[in-house]
């Protein structure tokens, strides 16, 4: 991995909300785009709140109205993918490494890249006991301690992740999360409380942000990586404050929701939903006809692919098949989701044709039965 230096301009974004978080990467993406080289960035989050993946439905993973009773921010990533998440201010370390698209095409060679430095950062950090498990989990006797994933967001490729470093206090989230059937079919543990570890739990003291940003440094650079540390410019602040406050709207958060969908079907129509559990998640919403005909379709999980509009691509694709047909609505789904265009970690972390298809067609079951 160390044969040949390459150099990161390395961003230490630390503390940051989720507005200046979402606002930054477009910005730091563009600048990879237009041939600034890869960046590198850690960070700490530094406000409560709850982030729902850009694919997600909402509605399967969060009740609005009571993050509205309890006020708890709701923001969707934008562009990024998996699952809803909670994080309390200083509770999760995170870090990514943007990548040109020119010069680092393949998400499942970039990810593969990067997993030896996760391993050796939490080595240095008394975390060897943490290994990769499943499609992209970092994981501690079955219980998850973070992430890494890789997705082409549009202008560069990205892989990143997040370590829990300290306990967050669960009790609100409990009383807004929505757990999707099938969500936990691959893990060890079924409860939210039991599912979540932490590194102090496991080291059996705190992981401050310095120390766990120090680590991974110092664990890039041991794999060969030539780090140059450059901080946001105050160019690059302005931009991000120009994103930052779109993330929030309601038009945004609710960008893929069952409730509107089963809300704006056409009259007469029948509408079910459907989830199937690949390496990620994948959930269809359909509305059926009285001859069997899909007027309308909605898919969502908490898959990482690119581009961005590949799903809402293929629910448009969806519209007007027999729901019966299983042939021609795969063929439906493939026609989009296998296109030369969509990118995604295949063999790590991807998700398949027959993985949509299975959710759509256990939608029209629901939706006919």
């Amino acid at each position: 991995m160390g044969e040949a230096q390459e150099t990161f301009r390395l961003v230490d974004l630390g503390p940051q909300d989720p507005f200046q978080a979402f606002g930054r990467m477009p910005v730091l993406g563009s600048n990879v785009h237009n041939g600034a080289g890869p960046i590198m960035t850690t960070s700490v989050w530094g406000a409560t709140h709850l982030n729902v993946g850009w694919f997600d439905d909402v509605d399967a993973t969060l009740d609005l109205a009571r993050c509205r009773e309890l006020g708890v921010q709701v923001i969707r990533r934008p562009v990024y993918g998996g699952g809803t998440a909670f994080y309390e201010a200083g509770s999760a370390v995170m870090w990514s490494w943007l990548l040109p698209k020119e010069t680092q095409p393949d998400l499942d060679v970039s990810l593969a890249r990067f997993q030896p430095v996760i391993t050796d950062a939490l080595q240095r950090l008394g975390l060897d006991s943490a290994v990769f498990e499943g499609s992209s989990d970092l994981r501690f006797n079955g219980r998850k301690l973070g992430a890494l994933s890789a997705q082409d967001v549009v202008l560069c490729n990205s892989v990143g992740g997040f370590i829990n470093n300290r306990p967050p206090d669960l009790d609100t989230y409990l009383q807004v999360v929505r757990v999707p059937d099938d969500k936990f079919k691959d893990k060890a543990v079924k409860d939210m409380r039991e599912y979540v570890v932490t590194a102090e739990e496991i080291r059996g003291k705190a992981l401050p942000y310095e120390e766990f940003r120090d680590a991974l440094v110092a664990a890039t650079e041991a794999a060969g990586f030539d780090l140059h540390e450059e901080p946001l410019t105050d160019d690059e602040n302005r931009g991000v404050q120009k994103i930052a406050g779109k993330i929030a709207l309601d038009e945004s958060v609710r960008r893929i929701s069952s409730d509107r969908f089963r809300a704006q079907a056409p009259a007469g129509s029948r509408v079910g939903f459907g989830n199937e559990k690949g390496r990620k998640l994948c959930r269809a919403g359909v509305a059926v006809d009285a001859g069997g005909t899909i007027v309308a379709a909605m898919m969502a999980g908490d898959m990482h692919v690119g581009p961005p509009d590949v799903l809402d691509r293929t629910a448009a694709a969806l519209v007007g098949a027999d729901s019966e047909r299983a042939d021609d609505l795969r063929a439906r789904i493939a026609g989009v989701f296998e296109a030369e265009d969509v990118h995604q970690p295949d063999a790590l972390m991807g998700v398949t044709t027959d993985d949509l298809l299975k959710a759509v067609q256990r939608a029209v079951g629901s939706a006919t039965s």
